[in-house]
């Protein structure tokens, strides 16, 4: 629900916003949006934002939606004050108190969330201060521990009370032991405070750590001796590389995948949305639609939680995707999932581009039916296509620079496909020099290529690429030779290119292979065996 803590619209009221200002003064967490408004004599805006941002009405409202729970976060300076030097306001209690009166008049269950800890959990904006050079030794476990004790002493009676959440996505630098030691004195604290296991479950966050390595060494450490705990996963599909480069289909595919995981823990999705990666944006099936496919499949793997689920949020400015109230009206999060088609791995039977067989895959169906291909997905000489690198982003060309810099199909991405002996200089207003040019470009442009064959790829200006050492940029269409040539790979050996198809292009001046790397948006061509870096899903022009 996000109660008690500050929403966008204050802080572009101040200046800001929660996850990243306009400028060096803007306020980014709430930390600096304290700052800001200590400074501006701005506390009211602070209460006022408390006292209206979520009421008795959205209580009600997120009853009428079916459903049964509210995950209510706050930083610790709510419980017990803010520490020496934080600008924070508190405590605050009796916002809690007012929340919980309402979750117990319409039949909700409400889990307690210390969303940020004395010292923070991390040094990211969600624990409510953003810091440079934090170190997991600035966290303060003891006072951590002592909010807790507060928290259950006060509320171990009420029954709307189901959960307590000891803390919010710690950071991954926090040793593995140090926070299950954390997490087992956490729960002691709770039980001694009177919060008793048949009534309220403790919430141990797993955040970006392997969720068999948490539970393995909890139980490791606790031999059993704790009753109702479960582990918080978030499992967000939108922060990331390796996110963004994921289709629709991909992303339905980790959903799917999922669920078998949480049927082997105690687990509760502690928060999720319905935020895509920038390439399932990119398909055809329209924004809401993907949402409503999206969010059907979340629903139904997140099911198998022991513990249940909860979106992110009720009510954001940030968009549709993190709104309940907006998804839910659009339909979004009321949608059906249909039988998804089933796929799986086989062996490939042969080699790879690297000589090295390797466990592959047909095409997913799914991406088919979510994404389908152009009429004719063989491409072809002279086709139009998009290359996709690994991190979503497309290539594109600009003057004579080929970098790799928006999830974006549009002219600076187009490449044409072409064919080595094609005069391309005389052939760009479709006239070709020679009768005999003429026949060659027919018969080229009749077929489909295939993996091995070579090409030269036009760019939207009229300039091919072209390898120089180990830099990938264009050339002349007139430069001819092993420079502007490459050799194309495909993934499956033998096949021929289609939508879709992952390939590699090999140079035939230098033998390397084109590759975007992860630290930048160059495009260069470094080495010999094709990889991850290397691989470009090729995309057929509609």
């Amino acid at each position: 629900v996000g109660a008690l803590g500050p929403e966008a619209a204050l802080f572009a009221l101040h200046g800001g916003a929660p996850h990243g200002g306009r400028s060096r003064r803007a306020p980014q967490c709430e930390w600096s949006l304290m700052q800001v408004l200590r400074e501006r004599g701005a506390l009211a805006d602070l209460e006022a934002h408390r006292a209206g941002h979520i009421t008795r009405r959205d209580f009600a409202d997120i009853a009428a939606c079916g459903l049964n729970a509210v995950r209510l976060p706050f930083g610790y300076w709510v419980v017990l004050g803010p520490e020496a030097g934080a600008p924070y306001a508190g405590p605050a209690l009796h916002y809690i108190d007012q929340a919980l009166d309402w979750a117990e008049e319409f039949g909700l269950q409400v889990l307690l969330d210390l969303h940020g800890a004395p010292g923070g959990e991390s040094g990211d904006p969600p624990c409510g201060h953003q810091q440079r050079g934090w170190h997991w030794s600035d966290w303060n476990f003891s006072r951590s521990l002592e909010a807790l004790r507060v928290l259950a002493k006060r509320y171990k009676d009420r029954k709307v009370v189901t959960g307590i959440e000891v803390c919010n996505e710690p950071s991954p630098s926090v040793p593995l032991p140090k926070l299950i030691d954390f997490y087992d004195r956490a729960v002691r604290v709770v039980r001694d405070a009177g919060m008793t296991a048949d009534r309220v479950a403790v919430v141990l966050p797993a955040f970006q750590r392997p969720l068999e390595r948490v539970a393995e060494l909890w139980n490791a450490v606790t031999q059993g001796c704790h009753d109702n705990v479960c582990f918080d996963l978030h499992p967000y599909h939108c922060f990331g590389d390796n996110w963004n480069a994921l289709t629709l289909a991909q992303h339905l595919r980790k959903v799917e995948r999922r669920a078998a995981a949480l049927r082997r823990f105690p687990v509760v999705i502690g928060e999720w949305s319905l935020a895509l990666g920038g390439v399932a944006k990119l398909g055809p099936l329209g924004d809401q639609s993907a949402r409503g496919l999206f969010g059907a499949a979340q629903r139904a793997a997140y099911k198998q939680a022991s513990h249940g689920w909860f979106f992110w949020t009720w009510k954001d400015a940030a968009g549709v995707e993190w709104d309940w109230r907006q998804s839910f009206a659009e339909g979004s999060l009321r949608a059906s999932l249909p039988r998804l088609p089933s796929w799986g791995p086989r062996d490939c039977g042969g080699g790879s581009p690297g000589g090295a067989c390797q466990v592959e895959e047909e095409e997913d169906p799914l991406e088919e039916l979510v994404s389908p291909s152009p009429p004719e997905p063989e491409v072809r000489y002279g086709d139009a296509v998009f290359l996709r690198t690994f991190r979503g982003k497309y290539l594109d060309v600009e003057d004579s620079s080929v970098r790799a810099r928006w999830i974006d199909k549009g002219q600076w991405q187009r490449v044409i496909v072409c064919h080595p002996e094609v005069d391309l200089e005389s052939n760009q207003g479709g006239v070709h020099s020679s009768a005999a040019d003429l026949a060659k470009a027919d018969a080229a442009s009749s077929r489909i290529i295939r993996d091995g064959e070579v090409v030269r790829l036009m760019a939207h200006t009229g300039r091919v690429l072209a390898v120089d050492g180990t830099r990938v940029s264009t050339a002349s269409s007139e430069e001819n030779g092993a420079l502007t040539e490459f050799v194309v790979r495909v993934r499956r050996a033998g096949a021929g290119l289609r939508h879709r198809s992952v390939v590699y292009l090999q140079s035939r001046a230098t033998d390397r292979f084109v590759d975007v790397s992860s630290d930048d948006d160059n495009v260069r061509a470094r080495w010999t065996d094709p990889g991850e870096w290397q691989g470009f899903a090729l995309e057929k022009e509609e």
